[in-house]
């Protein structure tokens, strides 16, 4: 999108299983939409800034590479068509891709000077028009199997205010369902939900193709404007993609493959949320209630995610099958609420009832969970980087929220462990907001407590260090005398840094340097030649580190 291509870059995180036995209390949640261990959806968007001076997209490796889908930028405005649009979608099908497109929009309103009737959004209707019908000029049909329901990238308010805004997107989204037959996504970010959308849920009814770029998966307590959970989520701009040059858009689907495909099926008669769940039941137990209920009768169109739970008053929990079991509640009537969700949004809900007798709370046995850490592939030592833990049922993939677990992370080589307390969600998910010098070990750990055993769950970070370098001068005469200073963690003392020049469009090699006890360098620069020369330092990997270059610095020799 015109708005990632500048974005600032991006972290990441990932996963470590470890069984737990526990048992948490009724108002503790249940697990992501997409269960632990189902394997990540991937694709990519692009648009003419993608082809870098006209350089094609090899289809087949971004195919090869992983990646599920593709979404091409197809038109902006009503007289721009993206000259790659046709190839980048015939080569993205024809590659086994799910592929899809999007139209950039430029809002704005029509002034009708008193005179009426006036159509304040006849640019939103022109748009749609012109989206709709340049996908049909190519002969591509949104009705067909493999294709995604088309997208508004929205990003720009033209100036709109925010119920102009909205109400231009209403109309746009509103006039390519009349016209495709599908029902379109909406693609914009979160401080502009939050910003010049007003924060409005006006929008909620339309699958959320959602850009932040963080680590941390976006759920139902984290998603602004009224969305419950995402279709889409474009969580990087920054990621490689063989067969595409240059780094790019990364997008990751809110399912399973075959979820995918149905969520592209453009036969199907349309989708919409699923209607309420079937046969809801509350067996009473022993401080707990389980609750089981059959798929409702229509889903939608589309593969049910999850389904939320409510107990009483509390949040909505989250669980991926047709049961769940309250616990900890205590003696008398408690009522419960369940309804299915689909990236379409929530349907309706059914209700039931039970009555908890009176109960020793000493004799309730703790049941098995799975904490999971995600660990980030690569951490910057220079700032701070997130890491998600997830605790959830083992029996029921029941997410558990409210259960308080803290994270230590402690350095390889040496160092101090630092610890953060963090509480779950109502997805069971938490953030640890953590800083590391160097590769490091994080322990999550859940204490024991009336309704849970405690457990451990071990992961590790890889960590590019933080290089600094900084010319003495950065202009000198020749023969003048130069050094680059810089340094990094004092416990990579007697490591061996390398001093590059950029030539002939490569970097080499022209002096190394060993580490010092406090970690610093310090390189004497030639200035026997006139001219600019950039140059680096490089740190290479090791064991205990990912391989870092400082920033660049310019010398001019006069």
């Amino acid at each position: 999108m015109v708005r990632a291509k500048w974005s600032a870059r991006r972290r990441w995180v990932a996963v470590v299983t470890v069984a737990l036995p526990a048992l948490l209390l009724a108002t503790l949640p249940a697990l992501s939409s997409q269960a632990a261990g189902t394997a990540l959806v991937t694709g990519v968007d692009v648009s003419r800034w993608d082809h870098p001076n006209g350089v094609g997209i090899d289809w087949t490796k971004v195919k090869a590479a992983g990646r599920s889908f593709a979404i091409v930028k197809a038109t902006q405005r009503t007289n721009y068509t993206n000259p790659y649009f046709t190839p980048d979608f015939t080569g993205a099908r024809t590659a086994g891709l799910v592929i899809g497109a999007y139209h950039y929009a430029e809002p704005s309103v029509t002034t009708c000077g008193g005179v009426l009737p006036c159509d304040r959004y006849k640019s939103a209707r022109d748009q749609a028009k012109y989206f709709v019908s340049t996908m049909r000029g190519a002969g591509i049909s949104l009705r067909s199997t493999g294709v995604l329901p088309p997208a508004l990238d929205l990003e720009i308010t033209g100036g709109l205010s925010s119920g102009d805004l909205v109400a231009w997107a209403q109309t746009f989204l509103a006039t390519v369902r009349s016209l495709s037959g599908r029902t379109p996504m909406l693609y914009t970010y979160h401080s502009f939900i939050i910003g010049p959308l007003g924060n409005t849920s006006a929008l909620a009814s339309y699958p959320l193709w959602y850009a932040r770029y963080t680590t941390t998966v976006p759920t139902a307590t984290t998603l602004p404007g009224g969305w419950r959970t995402w279709a889409l989520w474009q969580y990087t701009s920054t990621e490689s993609t063989n067969g595409i040059t240059g780094a790019g858009d990364v997008n990751r689907f809110n399912g399973s493959l075959s979820t995918l495909q149905a969520f592209a099926d453009g036969t199907a008669s349309g989708y919409a949320p699923p209607t309420e769940p079937v046969t809801l039941a509350a067996t009473p137990g022993v401080g707990a209630a389980t609750l089981t209920w059959s798929a409702p009768l229509d889903d939608g169109g589309v593969p049910i995610l999850n389904y939320r739970v409510k107990v009483d008053d509390g949040p909505a929990v989250l669980a991926p099958t047709s049961s769940f079991v309250a616990w900890g509640l205590p003696a008398g009537s408690h009522s419960f609420t369940v309804a299915a969700e689909n990236v379409a949004g929530i349907g309706p809900t059914a209700v039931a009832t039970a009555t908890i007798a009176a109960y020793d709370p000493l004799s309730v046995r703790p049941s098995a969970t799975t904490l999971t850490i995600a660990r980030p592939v690569a951490a910057s030592g220079a700032s701070w980087f997130p890491v998600q833990v997830r605790l959830v049922r083992t029996d029921t993939g029941q997410a558990l929220p409210g259960a308080v677990i803290s994270v230590v992370s402690q350095p390889e080589l040496s160092g101090s462990p630092t610890a953060v307390g963090v509480t779950t969600d109502t997805e069971g998910t938490a953030t640890a907001w953590l800083r590391a010098a160097i590769d490091t070990q994080v322990t999550a750990t859940v204490p024991a407590s009336a309704w849970n055993s405690s457990g451990t769950a071990v992961g590790s970070v890889r960590v590019r260090p933080a290089l600094s370098a900084v010319l003495s001068t950065t202009s000198v005469k020749r023969t003048g005398v130069v050094r680059l200073r810089g340094g990094t963690t004092p416990l990579l003392a007697g490591e061996t840094v390398y001093r590059q020049i950029y030539t002939a469009g490569r970097w080499v090699t022209k002096s190394s340097a060993v580490l010092s006890v406090t970690g610093r360098y310090s390189f004497p620069v030639p200035t026997s030649r006139k001219g600019r020369v950039t140059m680096r330092v490089l740190l290479p990997a090791s064991t205990h580190h990912l391989r870092v270059t400082s920033r660049q610095v310019v010398l001019t020799v006069r």
